[in-house]
Parts: structure tokens; sequence; C-alpha cells
């Protein structure tokens, strides 16, 4: 495989890892079906994946790129073309609503996949097609009861239809970053009632006590909610499924608890 000769240096400060397998970018750029679509592309580096992203079609697409030299770059790349739209941002501050496309597309940096994954949350696109680590790959589409499953599993599975699309393996990438990675399709869930607001804080406080029962878990974290014990047993009394362990609920048993109890106090790291 030839590799495409790069305009400036990569800064590894930034997990900046250029995917180089043209049949791949093609792959995903099709599987996300964009034709008509308004796409926004996370971290579009030198504008490989956004070159054929635009082959494709689209309405629009907006690239972020917080590395203002690639930014520029795409600038000048892309310059004749009226669909694409470029901002040198950091893609975590764009605000939470409304979200900036329908369809996300992106060879995601490694350090913020999880933190872009519960934006994504936060935006429900209707689509969204990602490169990331094979290991977060494997997470957010296990199954309840399995060790990779956790906090980051339920919030995606909750919001998402996850489908893993198949792996890359890491000598694809310029230069090589030390894991593989692994495609993966989200396309947003049809819920006949929104996830409460309180989703994300509440399945964060429960998954910090993952292999502990949802009661257990209820008291260990009592303080954000300001109860005494006496109140979070009889919170935990009211639940059908207080004796269940905290890794093996559902994401819409999950959601069914987001239901019925208020919402917690955020964390630390929250």
């Amino acid at each position: 495989m030839k590799k495409t000769r790069l305009a400036f240096p990569l800064k590894k400060s930034r997990s900046q890892h250029f995917l180089q397998d043209k049949e791949i970018l093609r792959f995903e750029a099709e599987r996300l079906e964009v034709e008509g679509e308004d796409v926004l592309e996370i971290g579009a580096g030198d504008g490989r994946l956004s070159e054929q992203l635009l082959s494709q079609n689209p309405s629009s697409l907006t690239l972020v790129e917080l590395d203002e030299r690639w930014a520029e770059h795409s600038r000048k790349r892309f310059a004749k073309d009226s669909r694409v739209k470029i901002l040198s941002q950091d893609i975590l501050s764009l605000p939470d609503s409304p979200a900036p496309a329908p369809l996300i597309a992106g060879n995601i940096p490694y350090q913020i996949t999880s933190s872009i994954l519960l934006k994504l949350g936060r935006w429900k696109p209707k689509r969204a097609l990602l490169c990331v680590q094979k290991e977060v790959a494997e997470r957010i589409s296990a199954p309840p009861g399995t060790s990779e499953y956790g906090r980051l599993s339920v919030f995606v599975q909750a919001n998402f239809e996850t489908k893993l699309l198949g792996e890359v393996a890491r000598g694809l990438f310029t230069p090589p970053p030390k894991v593989d990675s692994a495609l993966v399709l989200l396309t947003r869930k049809k819920r006949l009632a929104p996830l409460p607001a309180h989703f994300e804080t509440l399945t964060a406080a429960l998954f910090s006590h993952r292999l502990q029962t949802v009661a257990h878990a209820l008291l260990g974290e009592r303080r954000r909610w300001g109860w005494s014990k006496d109140e979070a047993r009889e919170q935990a009394g009211r639940l059908k499924i207080s004796r269940k362990r905290v890794f093996e609920l559902t994401p819409a048993e999950a959601a069914s608890l987001a239901q019925i109890l208020p919402a917690p106090s955020a964390g630390p790291n929250e």
C-alpha cells in the first residue's frame, strides 16, 4: 500500500494517526449513506475521509479540526466546494443541543473516544460511523453481564443500535498506533419516550459500583441524592430490580430506573 505524503508532521499529543487505506475510507463513506444529508466529520485531518464523503454527494459537510494547520490545509483543499464548512475547534466544545448534523463520521482521536461517545449520546444523530480503538468498539457493543459491559456500554446502547463493521489493523495507519482499531456504526434508536435528561449521571453513579447490586449501589452513592441510609434503602425497596447486579442491567432496565429515580448530582469526574 502506497503511503500518502503528509503536509505536516503529526502530533502524538493529539492522537494524530491517519488511516492510509483508501478502500476502508471509501467503505466508511459508503456505509454511512450520506447522499443528500448534512454530515459532520470529527477530526478531519488532511481531508482524506472528507474527500470520500464528498464523493457520495452529501448536502453539506462540516469538518471539525482542532489543529489549525490541518484546518487551513482543508480550507485550501476544498476552497471551491461550497458544501464544505470548516471549524477549527475542539469537537467537545460544540453545544450539546441542537445536534450539529444528522450524520457523524470520523476516525477519532483515541484519547477522547469516550468523551465523544458521550457527546453523541447527547446529540442523538441519526447515524454515526466511527473508527475507534478495537477495545472500545467491543466494550460499547458488549452484552449485559459480561466483563466488558460498563457505563459506556449501557449509555451508548440505550441511545443507539450498535454494529461492528470490521477491524482495522494498526499497520494501516501512519504512524501506527499501539492498538488495533475497529469500525462501528451507531444508528439512533426509535424510542416511545425520550431518555430522561439525567440518564447519563444516573448510569455514572450506578456503574461506579458495577459489581454490586442496584440496592448497594444506591446506598453507596446516596450522597449524590442527599439521602440518608434509611432513605436509600427505602428508594431501593421500590425497585423490582434492586437485587440485580449493576453490570447485569440491560439498557432498557437502566432507562426504567431513570424514569423512577430523581436526578443525582454530578460526581467529581462528571
